[in-house]
């Protein structure tokens, strides 16, 4: 069952020089207890999209499309509860409300048809009713989307959605204080850099204590005793003589580890990992990395984690979806990833790692940079920097789809391999010339030839 549900989020900032998609049209799902991973270069986005799921973008930034759902049916009705002024029936406006109408309302208020159905390639002219029929829309979707208010379906800050048995909060209309409680009780983040993350004035044991006391209902000696024993869960040596320590006082590997207590210690449901051992060394990596896959698999916790690195991937990760310029470019099982990439940049991802006995001259690179996100290349963003690009490619941008049958990405389709090439829309002349070797070790090679 998927405890988050992402539905073409787009994040922007707007800035002097002009408007930066960071986040533009991402979708996928999370499991009870999964741990997916999002890779990609700097500046492909995965970050401005982690912290878009806690709402922590500031000014400039602001998330302008899509839906984010936290789906576990308790904790809705624990908010539905404590919220009651934010509650939406969707049975009750699905008897009140035909979606042709509601999509009627939005064209009249000067919506285009690609503003309502940004996936469904649909003409300027289309009316509402053959926009319900071509996309299905129906009442819970337009709930769910960021148009729902504009059509009087809900207020801007209803945020509990109750649909038959369904039970969800949805992220991008919670108010702060809904916010407040959500994360770090239900939805907590580590952090890249553990000297920026913890407060120089204040004990370690402090900062955890405070997170407790924030989200649990617990004596004061109750919280200093969890505080202690999340402490030692960590590996810290010492918790109860070190909970009265300050974070200086802590090497590098002990500070991560104790945002990692920070983060666990009041039992959330997912765990938001931002690069959490990108300023250690390969040894402390190795045990942080350990030590958070073996404390959330314990506790049955699910993990998003972000990161460049694609062999911490595959050493935490089920599944990954790799992205580029703001975009998801391929969605799949980790193993299928490594072992069979599908679209061209994950195949230049996966071949500039090094490899014991490798005995090329010189590591490969993908050539150029990433490209500017106010103006991005027509077509296909990556196509300057694709080896196999070709004229179709430079006007045609490629949809998420099954590399297998060409259907549409459908993020609930957890086992499936997706890729946005036109490679498997039909719409290349050529074919991607690369293919992958496993060897014994199970190291993945990657070769290929470039389309002329």
């Amino acid at each position: 069952m998927s405890l988050l549900e992402v539905d073409d989020l787009r994040t922007r900032f707007y800035t002097e020089e002009g408007v930066v998609k960071a986040v533009d049209g991402l979708s996928y799902r999370i499991d009870d207890g999964e741990k997916f991973g999002i890779v990609g270069e700097s500046g492909a986005g995965k970050s401005v999209a982690s912290a878009s799921l806690m709402r922590l973008i500031d000014s400039p930034g602001r998330i302008v499309g899509g839906s984010i759902r936290f789906t576990k049916p308790e904790t809705a009705e624990t908010f539905a509860s404590a919220f009651p002024d934010h509650v939406v029936d969707v049975e009750e406006l699905r008897a009140d409300h035909d979606p042709v109408d509601l999509v009627d309302r939005l064209l009249t208020s000067g919506l285009s048809p690609a503003d309502i159905a940004p996936d469904a390639g649909l003409s300027q002219g289309a009316t509402a009713s053959s926009i319900v029929a071509e996309t299905g829309l129906t009442v819970r979707d337009l709930v769910d989307s960021r148009h729902a208010a504009d059509v009087g379906l809900v207020d801007e800050n209803d945020f509990v959605v109750r649909d038959g048995n369904d039970r969800y909060i949805e992220v991008t209309r919670a108010t702060d204080q809904a916010l407040r409680r959500l994360r770090g009780g239900h939805i907590s983040m580590i952090f890249q850099d553990p000297q920026t993350a913890l407060n120089p004035v204040y004990t370690v044991g402090e900062q955890i204590s405070e997170a407790i006391r924030t989200h649990l209902d617990l004596s004061e000696s109750a919280v200093k005793e969890r505080a202690i024993e999340i402490l030692g869960q960590v590996g810290i040596p010492d918790p109860a003589e070190r909970y009265s320590d300050y974070p200086h006082e802590f090497s590098g590997g002990m500070q991560q580890r104790a945002v990692i207590a920070i983060a666990l210690s009041c039992d959330p449901d997912l765990v938001i990992a931002d690069e959490p051992t990108t300023a250690l060394d390969v040894t402390i990596e190795a045990q942080i990395l350990d030590l958070l896959d073996d404390l959330t698999t314990g506790r049955e916790m699910a993990i998003q984690l972000i990161t460049h690195d694609l062999g911490v991937v595959a050493e935490v990760c089920d599944r990954v979806a790799v992205m580029y310029a703001g975009k998801p470019v391929e969605v799949a099982p980790v193993e299928e990833l490594y072992y069979d990439p599908k679209h061209p940049y994950t195949v230049g991802l996966m071949s500039s790692i090094p490899r014991i006995g490798d005995d090329r001259p010189r590591l490969d690179t993908i050539p150029g940079t990433m490209p500017d996100l106010v103006e991005t290349p027509p077509g296909c963003s990556f196509h300057p920097r694709c080896p196999y690009a070709e004229e179709a490619c430079t006007r045609k941008e490629p949809p998420l789809v099954d590399t297998g049958t060409g259907e549409a990405y459908d993020p609930d389709a957890l086992e499936g391999h997706t890729a946005s090439c036109l490679a498997y829309t039909g719409d290349l002349a050529g074919r991607l010339g690369f293919d992958v070797r496993v060897t014994e070790e199970s190291d993945a090679a990657v070769t290929g030839e470039e389309n002329e």
